[in-house]
């Protein structure tokens, strides 16, 4: 009798063992998608991890286990600044073709018990993407600036059920869940874009009364990024003194560039009594207007005259 209940008492012990030892847990690896410069127009891709390990008794009867990472947030989905947003979604495959979400679009995997052994553990790639076009993102305070989503205990559930022949499906699997919070992160970045066009005075025969031109800078900058605008000397050398010179040499004409319409304001890089132009980018192209004046002067010789300036912009 009590060899009996010895054994008993066994059986039990490890039945209980065994439910006890039958378990899985997620570890995630929170996706970064590093530098994005909305004004690009590209879409940015990133990927990351997800650690499963699960764990048998020594000795099984249901040598499988089918886990499931459920993502219960809505999608497409938004990473966030207060309230600024940039669209993105995060998906099963490099395609980008399914969203990860819950039940029949969850991460699934299927882990076989090791031959020796009681843990096994696969880690599983899911990706990302940020969506193209999305030119009006703006950056804060002139800086960079962090935009981020954080999944929470309510949005992820991994669940997992041991089986023998045959896989569960997620939609079916009833075990309580448990949580696999991360986060997804990228930071806008302030950038700028900027072309000149030619500004050309045309012809004259003398040079009795002033010559007036406008040329056309396209600037395209991060939304909320404050920038300036600086014009060099050209060939002088002096913002506040520039000449055209003939090709060929042999004289010259002066000419000054200005910020507006009424010729008041020298532009330049801020020495000599020059200004900068400034603005704030809108993420959209904007063309600022270069406005040139030829005074009246001695008239040299015949020719073609010309003067390259170096605009550079500051954000």
């Amino acid at each position: 009798m009590k060899v009996v209940f010895f054994a008993l008492l066994m059986s039990l012990l490890l039945w209980a063992g065994a439910a006890k030892a039958q378990s899985c847990t997620a570890t995630p690896t929170d996706i970064a998608f590093g530098s994005v410069s909305p004004i690009s127009g590209a879409a940015i891709s990133g990927s990351s991890t997800v650690a499963v390990n699960c764990t048998w008794p020594l000795i099984s009867a249901q040598p499988f286990v089918q886990v499931c990472l459920n993502l219960n947030a809505s999608s497409p989905r938004l990473l966030s600044n207060g309230s600024n947003t940039m669209q993105y979604d995060l998906y099963l495959d490099s395609a980008h073709s399914q969203s990860w979400g819950a039940s029949a679009t969850a991460i699934s995997l299927s882990i076989p018990k090791p031959l020796l052994g009681t843990t096994a553990g696969q880690s599983v790639t899911y990706y990302g993407l940020i969506g193209a076009n999305q030119l009006t993102v703006p950056s804060v305070a002139n800086s960079n600036t962090v935009y981020s989503q954080s999944f929470s205990g309510t949005q992820t559930s991994l669940t997992y059920q041991f089986y023998t022949l045959s896989a569960p499906s997620c939609s079916s699997i009833s075990t309580p869940a448990t949580a696999f919070p991360f986060n997804a992160t990228a930071t806008v970045v302030n950038n700028c874009n900027i072309s000149a066009g030619k500004l050309s005075f045309g012809t004259a025969g003398v040079l009795s009364s002033g010559l007036s031109a406008t040329s056309t800078l396209s600037v395209q900058c991060t939304n909320g990024d404050a920038y300036r605008i600086s014009l060099n000397g050209g060939g002088s050398g002096n913002v506040a003194a520039r000449t055209m010179q003939r090709q060929g040499g042999g004289g010259s004409v002066n000419y000054q560039l200005y910020t507006d319409l009424a010729n008041t304001v020298a532009w330049g890089d801020g020495s000599g009594g020059t200004s900068r132009a400034t603005n704030t980018g809108t993420g959209n192209t904007q063309a600022i207007t270069v406005y040139g004046n030829v005074p009246a002067q001695t008239t040299p010789m015949p020719g073609n005259y010309s003067d390259t300036i170096t605009a550079t912009i500051e954000f």
